[in-house]
């Protein structure tokens, strides 16, 4: 995942120098986020090693059920944005809903997973 990173990050960062700005087709910011993103994670779980992500019966059920439970906390705000569309309140635009949900869906299922962890277990 790493040298795939980099990969991406390197192929990006060439496309940006030698394509126009304008250019249809220009991935390279694209390209270069993704990859950027691959190194940071895979060079964290490098730096601190393996022994933090072995998984067990109690880790996995823990991660389904905060994942479980971001779903439902993204699918009732969803409804609820439905509704103040519905009657007129407040009519977001598609790219600030896009934003909301996808940052509510990824920090709120890290929450959940946290708080599950220092609770103990999930039955």
């Amino acid at each position: 995942m790493f040298l795939s990173g980099i990969v991406l990050l390197l192929a990006g960062l060439v496309e940006l120098v030698l394509m126009p700005a304008g250019a249809p087709g220009n991935a390279a910011l694209l390209c270069v986020t993704f990859g950027f993103i691959m190194v940071f994670i895979a060079g964290s779980r490098l730096y601190r090693g393996e022994e933090h992500y072995i998984q067990d019966e109690r880790t996995r059920r823990i991660g389904a059920y905060g994942l479980s439970w971001s779903w439902f906390l993204t699918f009732i705000v969803l409804f609820g944005f439905f509704w103040l569309d519905y009657l007129g309140v407040w009519s977001p635009d598609v790219g600030t809903l896009s934003v909301v949900l996808i940052l509510l869906m990824g920090v709120s299922a890290k929450a959940f997973q946290i708080w599950l962890f220092r609770k103990g277990d999930v039955e």
